[in-house]
């Protein structure tokens, strides 16, 4: 059942606070940690690859697709392996204090200057350095949301002030990375040449990190389950194959399932050709970090008032509107050329739109399992809420795959004099390509989501007095 903001403050009142404010900010200074660890492989791994230990665009490609692939079904089964695996300090802290050596090693080995080697070595420590890191943290992060509900009890009010708190945190890691990676990446280069330069800034960055996950630990001993053997049935498990049918079976989990997807599609094509386009078509690598930290800054702005605007739109208009609006600022963007500061305002416009819809989070996939359940009988709930984070999963594969491959089949070459021809080739690569396929999600979703904020409460409603436990 989604809980209505009227419902929500009303079960706060009935209930008393539990965690000191030093708890929940013990708690989510962890998302600081672990977003400062893994901003600068999200951001600059693939230019480094190019650029600095010059692995070609198609190797390099290839080589994130198949572990974004892999890290894709780790994604899916690290919940199921967690629950049945058992270490000697507790059931999800023994995760976040074995891990986080392997997700420092991790960073080291993406950031390696390996250029005096041989391809196949390059490819293979960069392979195992993003690897490593993606896996990691999918274990790492499924433990450690699975520790909030423990550290707070039934208590939604501190639930909310956990989530929250970590979202601020994790606002503030990327306004630290977005504004001294590059001045840092710069300061360092001359001294210590280009690929060492990237390697101290992001294991500068990572090493809280280790720091993070014992904090963490430290706070939750007491609360975390012992992972015995003895203590109960092991949790309910969704497979893959769960998934597959839970969408193929719900028309309006297929529809949400492919409008969500091919958005993050688009938003990971530009995600990925960011750092080339200040380097070849700006000119000036350096602006980059300027023009992050601005749109950083607008999208905290905008995350405080577009979702009061987006709850009076409802979901679907939300979505749509947000989706066109991104549509079209980066479609503007394929005229501005090299003129980043449009680029940036474009860019801007575009994230503010979207926190119209992201407020709703996964309650978008909570409503297409109280539709189905309602329609048939069948309760995919729990399945259509763990489909959530599938879209993102394969946005970033395809995204970023579509992003280098192009760069490939546009003559791309590390160090390269771009002309006009080949400028042209990249904006369109940049702007219209993602522009195209975030209005194509938008397009769908207007057509086939059928489901209303209207009617998405009433099937919330009459399950829950169906389906309810009799006394």
């Amino acid at each position: 059942m989604v809980i209505t903001s009227k419902m929500y403050k009303g079960g706060l009142e009935m209930q008393e606070k539990r965690l000191t404010s030093s708890q929940v900010n013990l708690y989510g200074f962890y998302l600081l940690t672990s977003s400062l660890a893994a901003m600068v492989q999200m951001t600059y791994l693939t230019i480094f690859m190019t650029d600095c230990i010059g692995i070609p665009t198609a190797v390099v490609a290839t080589t994130l697709l198949v572990a974004r692939v892999i890290d894709f079904f780790i994604g899916v089964i690290c919940g199921g392996i967690i629950e049945k695996v058992h270490m000697p300090w507790g059931k999800y802290r023994s995760w976040l204090l074995v891990l986080r050596w392997v997700i420092v090693f991790s960073i080291v080995c993406s950031f390696f200057d390996t250029s005096a080697w041989p391809l196949a070595f390059r490819v293979g420590v960069s392979f195992i350095g993003y690897f490593l890191l993606n896996a990691g943290m999918s274990f790492t992060t499924n433990a450690y949301y699975a520790l909030g509900p423990a550290l707070a009890g039934a208590n939604l009010d501190d639930r909310f002030r956990l989530s929250t708190r970590g979202a601020q945190f994790m606002c503030v890691a990327m306004l630290i990375t977005s504004a001294a990676t590059i001045p840092l990446v710069t300061l360092l280069t001359p001294k210590v040449g280009p690929g060492n330069a990237y390697l101290i800034v992001a294991v500068v960055f990572a090493l809280p990190y280790i720091v993070g996950c014992q904090i963490v630990s430290n706070l939750c001993k007491d609360c975390d389950p012992s992972g015995q053997r003895d203590r109960g049935p092991a949790a309910s498990v969704v497979t893959l194959g769960d998934m597959v049918n839970s969408v193929v079976q719900n028309p309006q989990l297929l529809v949400l399932f492919v409008a969500y997807t091919i958005y993050y599609v688009g938003l990971y094509v530009i995600s990925g050709l960011g750092t080339y386009y200040f380097t070849y078509i700006v000119g000036n690598f350096m602006n980059m970090s300027f023009s992050m930290t601005i749109t950083m800054i607008t999208g905290f702005l905008a995350s405080m008032v577009m979702p009061k605007l987006g709850g009076k739109l409802g979901k679907k208009r939300s979505f749509v509107i947000a989706l066109v609006v991104y549509a079209l600022a980066y479609g503007c963007v394929y005229f501005v050329g090299g003129n980043w500061i449009l680029y940036t305002v474009c860019g801007a416009v575009g994230g503010a739109a979207v926190y119209l819809f992201t407020s709703y989070g996964a309650n978008y996939f909570v409503d297409c399992g109280e539709y189905h359940l309602h329609k048939t009988g069948k309760d995919t709930r729990t399945i259509a809420i763990t489909m959530y984070s599938v879209p993102m999963k394969i946005g970033m594969a395809l995204g970023g795959a579509i992003a280098t491959y192009g760069l490939t089949f546009i003559g791309y070459e590390a160090g390269m004099t771009i002309d006009a021809a080949f400028q042209n080739q990249f904006m369109v690569l940049l702007a219209i390509v993602p522009a195209a396929l975030v209005l194509i999600g938008a397009i769908i979703m207007q057509a086939g989501y059928k489901i209303t904020d209207e009617d998405a409460a009433r099937y919330a409603a009459e399950n829950a007095a169906k389906y309810a436990p009799k006394a």
